[in-house]
């Protein structure tokens, strides 16, 4: 793909500044050069969200850190045991007539482990998208009854804007 930029009424074809190579990859907010791998720009989340570290793991978004920065003060209080990231969960959705229809997998941000024994699948959301409702009610509904010792939590983010006055 040749992607060409108009400067002064002349179009002007763009070269990478490592190979001088002309092709590029568009995809995820990044043009990426075909020949040596060269980024420009920066990868984006459609929904804002930037990726975070904290301990030296990256999590999906700065509130999923700040949740895990919560969990690990928790777990040093004393007040929890341990927490798992990325916690996969994974269940069967039956046809009417009893057989297999298909394997649903989701990942939940965190399992804690309490004191008593006892699990909770811990989420941290800023977007409620139709695909995470649907895996949300699948596990309510369906994996969450075979497990009586798991409870399900999931804390929303804030988020205000502050719209600019016009004068």
């Amino acid at each position: 793909m040749y992607r060409q930029i108009k400067n002064n009424g002349q179009m002007k074809t763009t070269v990478c500044p490592e190979c001088n190579e002309k092709r590029f990859l568009f995809k995820s907010g990044k043009i990426t050069c075909t020949n040596c791998g060269y980024s420009i720009g920066k990868s984006f989340n459609k929904f804002g969200a930037e990726k975070a570290e904290f301990k030296g793991k990256i999590y999906d978004s700065k509130f999923e850190a700040s949740t895990a920065a919560d969990l690990e003060l928790r777990k040093r209080a004393g007040d929890i045991k341990d927490y798992d990231i990325q916690y996969m969960v994974e269940s069967w959705a039956y046809r009417e007539d009893g057989a297999k229809g298909f394997l649903v997998k989701h990942k939940v941000d965190f399992r804690i482990h309490h004191n008593d024994g006892s699990f909770e699948l811990y989420e941290s959301k800023g977007v409620e998208t139709d695909d995470y409702k649907w895996r949300r009610k699948h596990l309510e509904n369906i994996w969450l009854p075979l497990h009586p010792d798991h409870t399900y939590t999931v804390v929303k983010q804030n988020v205000y804007r502050k719209r600019a006055k016009r004068y």
